[in-house]
Formats: structure tokens, C-alpha cells, sequence
């Protein structure tokens, strides 16, 4: 293919590729902004619902700290005084107030005086919590700490959601002690509706009761939203955005839920300004295509496609010594140079790189202090060992040998010295090691840990007793071992012969026999090897 077909294809992917790349940003950038602008803003206005149904609760609330804070309502509670009730507890009284129910209670919960009410046709109302004559005091409407003054909320009542508020009556300095509850509600009622939809200027409706479907806006095409402390559900219809969430009691339950409708102008605002980005974005591109074919094509391209092949050379063949070596004053020579020099380098770093991981590698399979293996070594050599002892059907075993008394040898010997006692130890267990797949491992402090390849209980405890004895013949003076007078190890000896349904979990439980055992050979005495049998503690006390 010609370079100037290249440069034509190239102008081509380009512009499609700015074309596609164009449509995902607006579709998956821009678009979603509009979408979250536009959830925000309806989280916003259900806040101002939830706030509005709020303001009348705080408003029943002042109602009922003033009637409940005041000498005449307290020893009303204790003399039950008709005049108390002539002169505040009349019918106007509580429809004056826009108040449906009013409960005096005693501590106890027995009502003392009740009213319910419809303000609206200045009616009375039955209600089957004043016909019990007595409040639970676990009953939402009684339930504070002894803390508080008061409760505030809503509960399910037979003839609707009741926004209530209590309190205890005090004197009207706010002294005590308490001598009952004064409890007021007023129904959430199409006329209280009507009237924060007025207020609020957002038309919505209480579904009451609560149906869990009709809070979350039906059950397809719901989408969860979240502002501040409330959660809320929406659900696309048409040119509206239904939404949704529940209103809940002081115990978090949820009552009734809240509806509206909300215009999506803000989205279709938005798919208009798309629409015109897209064009805009298309058409400036288009034009600055062209005009690159044409100045590329007669700059750049050429030499370029010189530094392409030789770059694509580079890449498939990997051998850097090649070098370009293009004479040019412009910035395509100083692009050539700085190629060759970049080679260089790279041949210089890549034989470095593999110098160095391979010593990376060396180290991290190998323990710092004492030169052997180290757990991430011994891990891995016996996942292998046990894999390929269950092919064959061979046994596997483990020897864990930990050093006695190592904390005493440090405190009385300094940590340099344990640090030799360390290396010496690791190497007199290595040279005890006769055949290549046996693996001697630091397993971590003063622990030692030694895979044997297809080797039985019997050959194993026969290794662990030769390794007991060399730590022996080491001779290094241990004064504060209860032991023995010179350093010695206990070791646990644990076989398998692995099974397929065993798996690779069947490697843990080994290692738990070994550690067991080792640790058996301890609380008995130390200086000893132990074989795992089922009989032995699976906690050991040391």
C-alpha cells in the first residue's frame, strides 16, 4: 500500500475514531452528568417533601411542649381539675390548633383525658388506642430514654398515618419530677397533602398503607438514589421521572410512602446540547483532517514511515543492535537520534533487567540470614512434592524442628550471637541432607522445617533423630536450657501418603501434624522427636 492510501486510511480511522470516541463521551460522560444533575434535583425536591411533613411535626412538637410545660397542665395530672378542662380542653380548642388527637396520660401509660377529632368537619373521631383506656409503655408513642423530654414521629393508626409529637409535663420552669405524657396528632390526611404540595410547590401523594412494591416504583426499571440520609427510587415515564421513597417511624419502620412526578427538562436539555457538541465536534474534526492529510503527507509521513518500519523491525525482531541512523537537521533527525540512543538504552536495561531478576529472584526464595530456603521456597517446593506424590502414590514427609529455649540463648548471648547460632544450626541441618529433592527451610524465627520426598514415618523419624543428634555434637554451651547443657532442637515428625480427595488442602492438615508433633516433643521435655499419632493433644501447653 502506497503512503498516501496509508495516509488516507489513517485520516479515515482517525476521523471514525473520533467520531466513536466522540458518541462514548457524550453517551457515557456527558449524557450520565445530566442524568445525576437531574436524580439530584429530584432528591432535592423529595427533600423538601420529607422537610415540609418534618415542619409540621416540629410545629405539633412546640404545641405539645407548651401545653406540656405548663403548672396548669401539671396539676391538672395530679387533681384532674374540671375547670382545667372547661377552660382548655373544649372541642374549638383543639380544632382552633388544627389538632385531631390530644392524650393526657399518666406515668403508667392510663389515659387520663383524651380527644380525637376531625378538624375538618369539627367532628369527634373513635380511635381504638383511646378505647384501651391505657398506652403500652413500650408503645412508640411512650418510647424515650429516661433522658429525654419527649418523642416525635408517626405511627399507623386505623384511620391513617398519625404524625404525633409527646412530652413529658413538667412545671412550666421545666422542673420535675415528670407527671405524665401530653401526646398530640394530627392525621397525614388529603388536606395536609394538599397543603405542603401548595407549600412546597411540588405535587405529590402519600400511598398509605405502605406498600413495599409502590415505595420502590413498582419492581423494572427502578433505579436506586441516594442524597444525604435518604434514599429514594426512581423510575423513567415518558417526559417523567417517578419518584419514590418511604417515610418512616422513630423505630425506622417504614409507614407510607411519597410519589411525584418529575419533568425530565434537565435531560432533555442535555440530549439537545449532545446533539449540537456532536455536530460541532464532527464538522471541526473533519476539517482538521483534511488539512493534516495534506501536511503530514508532505512533512512528516514520509520519514516517519521510515522510523515505523525500523521501530516495527525493532519490535518483532528484538535485536537492538540495529540502528537507524537517518540524517535529518529537522525534528524528525532529532527523533531518529534519540531512537538509536533509546535502543541503546534499552539493550543496555534489558541486560540489567534480567541480570537483576534473576538475583531477585535467587533472594526472594532464599532466607536472608541464613542462606537457605525460605518459606516461600519451602511453600512452594511442597505443593510440588505433594502434588507428585499423590500421581505416584507415594508417601510424603515433614520434619519441624524449632530450637529450645532460643529466647534464653539471646537474652544470655546477645542477638548476634543467636543470629550465628542461627546459621550454624541451618547448616548443620542442610549437610545432613543426602539426597537433592530433600529441602531444609527456615520456617521462621527459631523454626526449621524439612520436606523428604518419598519417605515414610520410619525414614523420617530415623532423619529427625540424625538431625537431633548433629545439633547435639554442635556443642554450643546453652546455660539456661533446661534441656540439656548445650544447645538442642525438639522435632515433630508428621507422613502422608496424599489422596485425590484430599486435594491440596490435604498439605495444611500435614504441616498441623508436623506442628502438633513438634510441639508434643516440647511440652515433654524438648531434645526429643515425636511422630504424629491421633492420640496426641491438639493443644499443646508448653
Amino acid at each position: 500500500m502506497s503512503i498516501r492510501a496509508k495516509v488516507f486510511t489513517i485520516i479515515f480511522v482517525l476521523f471514525a475514531s473520533l467520531g466513536v470516541a466522540d458518541f462514548f463521551v457524550q453517551r457515557f460522560v456527558v449524557y450520565p452528568s445530566f442524568l445525576e444533575l437531574e436524580n439530584h434535583e429530584a432528591g432535592q425536591n423529595l427533600q423538601r417533601i420529607f422537610h415540609a411533613i418534618d415542619r409540621e411535626n416540629y410545629h405539633l412538637e412546640r404545641i405539645c411542649r407548651d401545653w406540656a410545660t405548663w403548672d396548669d397542665t401539671y396539676d391538672f395530672m395530679t387533681t384532674r381539675s374540671e375547670v382545667y378542662k372547661t377552660s382548655n380542653l373544649y372541642d374549638e380548642a383543639l380544632d382552633s390548633i388544627s389538632v385531631n388527637v390530644m392524650i393526657y396520660c399518666a406515668e403508667d401509660g392510663t389515659i387520663v383525658w383524651s380527644n380525637a377529632r376531625d378538624t375538618a368537619q369539627q367532628s369527634s373521631l373513635a380511635l381504638e388506642l383511646l378505647q384501651k383506656g391505657r398506652i403500652a409503655p413500650d408503645h412508640p408513642l411512650l418510647t424515650m430514654t429516661a433522658e429525654e423530654d419527649g418523642v416525635n414521629g408517626v405511627i399507623n393508626t386505623e384511620r391513617g398515618p398519625l404524625l404525633f409529637a409527646t412530652r413529658r409535663i413538667l412545671r412550666s420552669d421545666g422542673s420535675g419530677p415528670s407527671n405524665g405524657f401530653l401526646i398530640v396528632g394530627r392525621f397525614v390526611n388529603p388536606a395536609m397533602v394538599e397543603t405542603l404540595s401548595a407549600q412546597t410547590r411540588i405535587p405529590f401523594e402519600i400511598v398509605y398503607p405502605y406498600v413495599e412494591e409502590r415505595m420502590a416504583c413498582g419492581t423494572s426499571g427502578v433505579t436506586t438514589a441516594h442524597i444525604d440520609n435518604l434514599d429514594y427510587f426512581t423510575r423513567k415515564e415518558g417526559k417523567f421521572v417517578r419518584v419514590c421513597s418511604a417515610y418512616n417511624d422513630p423505630a425506622g419502620r417504614p409507614i407510607f410512602s411519597i410519589q411525584y412526578l418529575f419533568p425530565r427538562e434537565i435531560t432533555q436539555k442535555g440530549i439537545a446540547s449532545i446533539r449540537y457538541a456532536m455536530i460541532l465536534v464532527i464538522s471541526s474534526g473533519l476539517i482538521v483532517l483534511v488539512i493534516l492529510n495534506v501536511l503530514l503527507q508532505a512533512v512528516v509521513l514520509r520519514p516517519l514511515q521510515k522510523l515505523t518500519n525500523h521501530a516495527s523491525r525493532l519490535r518483532q525482531e528484538e535485536d537492538y543492535a540495529q540502528r537507524l541512523d537517518l540524517r535529518r537537521g529537522d525534528e524528525v533527525g532529532v527523533l531518529a537520534d534519540s531512537l538509536d540512543n533509546m535502543v541503546q538504552t534499552i539493550r543496555e536495561r534489558t541486560e540489567d533487567l534480567k541480570r537483576a531478576n534473576e538475583q531477585l529472584t535467587l533472594l526472594s526464595m532464599r532466607d536472608g540470614l541464613t542462606g537457605i530456603p525460605n518459606r516461600r521456597m519451602f511453600d512452594d517446593s511442597l505443593k510440588q512434592e505433594w502434588r507428585r506424590a499423590m500421581r505416584d502414590k507415594t508417601p510424603v514427609s515433614i520434619i519441624l524442628g524449632d530450637v529450645d529455649f532460643f529466647k534464653d540463648y539471646n537474652d544470655a548471648h546477645g542477638h548476634l550471637q543467636g543470629d550465628q547460632c542461627l546459621i550454624a544450626v541451618a547448616a548443620v541441618l542442610q549437610q545432613q541432607m543426602n539426597r537433592p529433592a530433600d529441602l531444609v527451610a527456615r520456617f521462621g524465627g527459631e523454626e526449621f522445617a524439612i520436606i523428604l520426598a518419598d519417605t515414610g514415618t520410619d525414614g523420617a523419624e530415623h532423619v529427625a533423630q540424625s538431625l537431633r543428634q548433629a545439633i547435639l555434637d554442635l556443642h554450643l554451651e546453652h546455660g539456661h536450657s533446661d534441656a540439656a547443657p548445650c544447645l538442642t532442637m525438639s522435632f515433630g515428625v508428621a507422613s502422608m501418603v496424599p489422596q485425590p480427595e484430599d486435594g491440596d488442602e490435604g498439605m495444611a492438615e500435614l504441616l498441623h501434624r508436623a506442628d502438633r508433633a513438634m510441639y508434643q516433643s516440647k511440652r515433654l521435655g524438648r531434645n526429643r522427636v515425636i511422630v504424629w499419632s491421633d492420640e496426641q493433644p491438639e493443644s499443646p501447653s508448653l
